[in-house]
């Protein structure tokens, strides 16, 4: 299949940088005081699994999207040079202690600022009657972020498995993982990344919509961007 690194695979990610470290990383050459007896005791029987966590979230804790600060845009263009931008609000996804991560994308809330476009996509183009959310799903291993602090930006690929209009595909993403606060981060895309319609058999609708619109074409892929903003729950 031809998907170009597709924006909702990398919510889980966002998620995982926030399980490590809090504050500012110590200097390299300061020295490190030497561990008391119940700290030594503890490197050689390892932390509690219910105990609290670096950032001083429970290592048990849920981190729930912030749907206020999370988006998913994407374009697209018409007549061979008209470009227009639309989004979805109202985004919701957790990340389990288990590592599972799943974003859920609401179709019939798609937003291109034109109402009777909006209704022609939903009922036309996503057909929400029958599939009224998209959905990312993917596993985050928490420790490769552990070492994040505060302000702190990295940027990665991340692996998942998108579900839209009854299609599951494997997706990839470049996203910046910047850690907000302890118990804050956010994730979003370090680039556009590509849909191509027919991978998800969305091609009938697509043309639907140019003839309703009398337009000549229409591109039949789309650029998406994203930002993933997770917050500890319970902290």
């Amino acid at each position: 299949m031809r998907v170009a690194k597709s924006g909702g695979a990398l919510l889980a990610l966002m998620m995982a940088a926030g399980c490590g470290q809090g504050g500012e990383a110590p200097s390299a050459d300061a020295a490190a005081p030497a561990p008391s007896a119940a700290e030594a005791s503890l490197s050689e029987t390892g932390p509690s699994d219910t105990g609290p966590s670096e950032t001083g979230a429970p290592a048990e804790a849920v981190w729930s999207l912030d749907s206020a600060a999370s988006r998913v845009g994407f374009v697209s263009i018409k007549s061979g040079e008209v470009i227009e931008t639309h989004y979805f609000p109202g985004l919701s996804g957790e990340l389990a202690p288990s590592g599972e991560a799943v974003v859920e994308i609401p179709l019939d809330q798609v937003e291109t600022k034109v109402d009777i476009r909006n209704e022609r996509m939903r009922e036309m183009f996503f057909e929400t009657g029958d599939y009224p959310a998209a959905s990312i799903r993917t596993t985050v291993a928490a420790q490769d972020f552990a070492d994040l602090p505060i302000g702190g930006r990295r940027q990665t690929e991340i692996d998942a498995v998108l579900s839209l209009h009854g299609v599951e595909a494997p997706v990839s993403a470049d996203v910046f993982v910047t850690r907000i606060a302890e118990t804050r981060v956010e994730v979003a895309s370090a680039e556009p990344v590509v849909l191509f319609l027919s991978d998800f058999n969305l091609e009938a609708g697509l043309e639907m919509l140019r003839e309703v619109a009398g337009l000549p074409s229409i591109v039949p892929s789309s650029p998406v961007t994203f930002t993933f903003v997770f917050d500890a729950q319970g902290a």
